[in-house]
């Protein structure tokens, strides 16, 4: 993968890999210029595709969540893409075709450093920029929101994780274990009503097996360092679902109540945790609501 500065048009192993994962929107949006290319942020390599288009009236930039990758975000990008957004997506330090150990990561700051390091190199008109995040990938912009100036206009946080739930139970195996496994194995949860979205990550290659022990730290010192305070991210959209058997939702709403005073928190009905690839039903009730909030804020 050359570096995002020297990348022009994706080779054709890269195309390949587009298409499989359905992110080559080159058929449906002929004027799309999509770059695919590596940033460098710290000691890791990070995959990073653009998708630019002429008359776009705002950036939008996708962070995904933990085990996730770029390749699963489609419907976003495509939603985006129709929103007149040029949009920015890569995959998070060890997942999708970024460095890393699989799935690890020592300290939440790599995450927040390497969306510093995309917006960096992201090389795209001056627009107002907005974000949209999955789970762990709003951990990472709320840990941004304390290393640096608040980057984007607003941002709507799909499902965010602050506690995953059964957090002490996982506590308690964490210290009693940490130091004798490096993971334990992953079993695929029924987080989204797509049932083909289920099946797919199954047969996904670039799914981890296992879940981190390392990971599990990193979240655990996070969350004991992180402020329950205006971490000073202004206007959030917060989307939730109410069948979310991934995290502590209850929990979760009410601290991000304290660190985003100013969010707006929907309640999505017999919702999953993955609302980025939750079914076409689902995405058509929460995406309008996107759209009526981002109306006056980004005009």
């Amino acid at each position: 993968m050359p570096p995002y500065s020297e990348a022009v048009e994706p080779s054709p192993e890269l195309v390949d890999f587009c298409q499989y994962y359905g992110i080559d929107f080159t058929d449906c949006f002929a004027a799309v210029e999509h770059r695919i290319g590596s940033v460098r942020s710290g000691q890791y390599s990070l995959a990073v595709h653009s998708y630019q288009q002429p008359g776009a009236t705002s950036n939008l930039l996708l962070v995904h969540g933990y085990l996730d990758h770029s390749g699963l975000f489609g419907e976003l990008i495509k939603y985006g893409l129709n929103s007149g957004c040029n949009v920015v997506v890569f995959d998070l330090p060890g997942h999708g075709l970024s460095s890393g150990e699989p799935a690890a990561i020592d300290d939440f700051k790599e995450y927040s450093l390497a969306v510093s390091s995309v917006l960096a190199a992201a090389d795209l008109p001056d627009l107002p920029w907005w974000a949209a995040a999955q789970s762990t990938g709003c951990s990472a912009l709320m840990e941004l929101s304390r290393s640096t100036n608040w980057p984007f206009r607003t941002a709507v946080f799909l499902a965010p994780l602050i506690r995953p739930k059964g957090w002490r139970q996982i506590r308690i195996a964490y210290a009693l274990l940490h130091r004798f496994i490096d993971g334990t194995k992953r079993n695929f949860a029924e987080n989204s009503s797509n049932k083909n979205f289920l099946a797919f990550i199954r047969q996904d290659p670039l799914q981890s097996k296992k879940i981190s022990v390392r990971w599990v730290g990193a979240l655990k010192r996070w969350l004991a360092d992180l402020p329950m305070k205006d971490l000073g991210m202004g206007p959030i959209l917060v989307l939730q679902g109410d069948a979310d058997e991934t995290v502590a939702w209850r929990r979760n709403m009410i601290d991000i109540s304290t660190l985003a005073p100013d969010c707006k928190i929907i309640y999505l009905k017999g919702a999953g945790h993955h609302l980025a690839n939750e079914s076409d039903e689902m995405r058509a009730r929460y995406l309008p609501e996107i759209d009526v909030y981002l109306k006056d804020l980004l005009s």
